[in-house]
């Protein structure tokens, strides 16, 4: 297919009137049965280079991804355009993840999120031998790399799955944050060729400044003074749980909508505030980092930290949340104390 035919089925299926270059370089590679390594900014579109491939292909896509908030917000969209998508986590009964692989197996299931914590799981291990795979994603893959800034594990357990896989069945991995250590060392575990496409990732609608304080009751204040003058919806950032209640309470001490986030809350309560958060339901979502990676949501106006994060990667992952429509006034300030 040419790229204007392509285009045309992108309009049909997803309602978008083309891709980028850098998206549609790599769904050709993608159509060529190849290995690639997709780096690019936050909000750049990466996930269509993977959703739309898998609604050409005859099989299922199979994508590997490390929060099941990102897998639920990624699946509901898909649902709403009429894709057959589901997801395999932790947060599910075992029952319910059972007949989503016994779907899979049947070919009901176009695109399939799981996280790649269930690849030890004897039932799932079976399943991927009688699936008809048409790709396999690695979302995140800078989590592969014991030189990345969230490696994991389990992610490592992917690559034995990956050699398995029958010459010319397309792999996909995607990252925002891969040093070029973390790239050679990802390239290297997938392997057999894979070509590397690397973006720009600076964002030009980002405006990022400190707010200079004298101590943590300064940080409150400063908050309860100049929340409410800030532009539509955000998120703000704790290094805590428990500095998550702390400014929720102070919030809503002050009557400002807000709601505490954190991985300690049960799967419902998580579930409740992801939907809230796109529906614009608070001023300010209060969150450890447990929130944030891989939402897709548009209008975020504002990201502020109240505390410095783990790293510059970190950081940039979570500033990338906001303003993925492009618009230029994008709120970034980190409250950084200065008492000793």
């Amino acid at each position: 297919m040419t790229r204007k035919d392509v285009e045309t089925k992108l309009q049909k299926t997803f309602g978008l009137p083309k891709f980028y270059d850098e998206q549609w370089q790599t769904i050709e590679k993608i159509f060529n049965g190849e290995r690639v390594l997709l780096i690019e900014k936050t909000g750049f579109g990466k996930s269509l280079c993977f959703q739309f491939p898998a609604t050409v292909f005859s099989g299922t896509t199979v994508i590997f991804s490390p929060l099941i908030a990102l897998m639920r917000d990624q699946v509901k969209k898909l649902q709403s355009l009429g894709i057959a998508a589901k997801c395999i986590n932790s947060e599910q009964s075992i029952e319910e993840n059972s007949q989503i692989i016994n779907e899979a197996k049947q070919r009901k299931i176009k695109i399939l999120y799981i996280a790649p914590e269930r690849q030890e799981n004897s039932e799932w291990i079976e399943a991927t031998q009688q699936m008809d795979l048409s790709m396999v994603v690695v979302d995140e893959a800078h989590c592969i790399s014991v030189w990345g800034h969230d490696f994991r594990p389990a992610f490592k357990r992917i690559i034995n799955l990956v050699k398995l896989l029958p010459k010319g069945l397309p792999v996909l991995a995607t990252t925002a944050t891969a040093t070029k250590l973390v790239e050679q060392d990802i390239t290297n575990q997938i392997g057999n060729g894979i070509s590397v496409i690397r973006g720009n990732l600076m964002r030009d609608n980002f405006k990022l400044f400190v707010v200079k304080v004298n101590s943590e009751d300064e940080k409150m204040i400063w908050l309860g003074e100049n929340m409410e003058r800030l532009p539509d919806s955000g998120i703000l950032y704790t290094g805590t749980r428990v500095d998550t209640e702390i400014y929720s309470k102070w919030f809503n001490y002050l009557n400002i909508s807000s709601t505490a986030y954190n991985a300690g809350l049960d799967a419902d309560s998580r579930i409740a505030i992801e939907s809230g958060l796109m529906q614009n339901k608070w001023k300010c979502i209060i969150s450890t980092n447990a929130l944030g990676m891989g939402i897709d949501k548009p209008d975020i106006r504002f990201i502020i930290h109240t505390q410095i994060p783990q790293s510059p990667i970190h950081y940039y992952q979570e500033i990338g949340r906001a303003g993925r429509d492009g618009k230029t006034f994008i709120y970034h300030p980190v409250l950084q104390s200065q008492c000793r």
